[in-house]
């Protein structure tokens, strides 16, 4: 179902599940969901999870591209609708049945940190160890 334009943010169409929830919007050619809390993210598979009725009603056929934006790790996750259909993971934990796209298949954009460019770790030499340290060889 499509909910009725409300007081929220006016950008896109709002897309619901069957319980009429927003579980995200459709704007242009994109389907865009919104995360902002760590339990929306699936732990196994990683990825993150999608009403199936939603999306094969709603929004696999006007859309051409699936973007998550994650307010936890500030990051925007993109993938194409093909990418979608082809590795998308089928899985029912008991709220119905969801599509589950694993994080492999998502390009990422945005802070590697809160807020901080990457710094890269000093090269060690061989001369950073203890001075009476023995010597590991090969393990196998």
């Amino acid at each position: 179902m499509y909910a009725r334009e409300t007081r929220r943010r006016g950008s896109g169409l709002p897309v619901t599940d069957r319980s009429g929830r927003t579980i995200g919007r459709i704007v242009g050619r994109e389907y865009q969901k919104l995360v902002t809390r760590p339990d929306q993210m699936l732990r196994s598979p990683p990825g993150f999870g999608f009403d199936a009725w939603a999306i094969d009603q709603l929004v696999l056929p006007r859309v051409e591209r699936f973007v998550v934006i994650s307010r936890i790790d500030k990051k925007t996750y993109t993938a194409s609708a093909d990418t979608f259909r082809r590795f998308r993971v089928v899985i029912d934990r008991g709220a119905g049945p969801q599509y589950v796209l694993p994080l492999v298949y998502w390009d990422e954009q945005g802070d590697t940190s809160a807020g901080a460019e990457p710094v890269s770790a000093p090269e060690r030499t061989t001369t950073d160890a203890l001075p009476d340290a023995p010597a590991q060889g090969r393990l196998l």
